[in-house]
């Protein structure tokens, strides 16, 4: 959930989230297009958000870790413009938006983050069109997951990788033996380990470096 709220609006906050709902792998919690009603904070596992281009091919826009909240970006359309699945044995808890726009006008703490959090979605959406090269978007992509985490009360040098390789590329515009491949060259130069979805960064400076961020990360 949002950080940086005090306990009094965190209790209020939970007043108004629905109970959780699991999902198994590849279930679909909303579609695009779908009319909106709720945005969604996940619980446990990990979801992602797709669209479709015009020429029918799948895009991933978003993973999304736990305690995070996705469907944000369906609030001006009111309309999902992506359609949300699960990767692997997740939950997520709904948010009722008209519960929750009552309740941020009333609580101005509240109402910043929501103004924060769309923020950074645009930031998030405008980034991907920067251009880097390969091995700098792997990079920045842990990084950013690295971050996540950190956010979150988790490891910054612990990741958990739900998603699978085809997925981080097709996320990152790259083909999947790209992605496997810079994974191994990145082990093999000491800046991580990989044992299944486990990832160990071993040296964040030199994934920094890598990445083009070593002062700004």
């Amino acid at each position: 959930m949002p950080v940086g709220l005090d306990s009094n609006d965190m209790v209020s906050l939970e007043n108004i989230i629905e109970p959780s709902s699991p999902y198994k792998e590849n279930e679909t919690v909303y579609q695009s297009e779908q009319h909106f009603e709720r945005i969604y904070a996940v619980k446990s596992g990990m979801f992602k958000t797709v669209v479709i281009d015009a020429n029918g091919n799948e895009h991933i826009v978003g993973f999304h870790l736990p305690g995070e909240l996705f469907g944000l970006d369906a609030i001006y359309p009111q309309k999902y413009i992506s359609t949300a699945i699960s990767l692997g044995t997740s939950s997520v808890c709904g948010i009722n938006y008209n519960d929750l726009e009552s309740l941020a006008a009333k609580l101005p703490s509240l109402q910043r983050q929501l103004f924060s959090l769309m923020s950074k979605e645009v930031h998030t959406s405008q980034s991907m069109t920067v251009e880097h090269s390969a091995d700098q978007k792997l990079a920045g992509f842990i990084l950013a997951l690295s971050s996540r985490y950190k956010q979150r009360g988790y490891s910054d040098t612990r990741i958990n990788l739900m998603m699978p390789r085809r997925d981080i590329a097709n996320h990152l515009n790259m083909a999947a033996e790209t992605v496997s491949r810079l994974f191994k060259r990145f082990q093999k130069e000491g800046l991580l380990e990989i044992k299944r979805t486990d990832l160990h960064i071993i040296d964040m400076n030199g994934l920094k470096e890598l990445a083009g961020c070593a002062s700004a990360c």
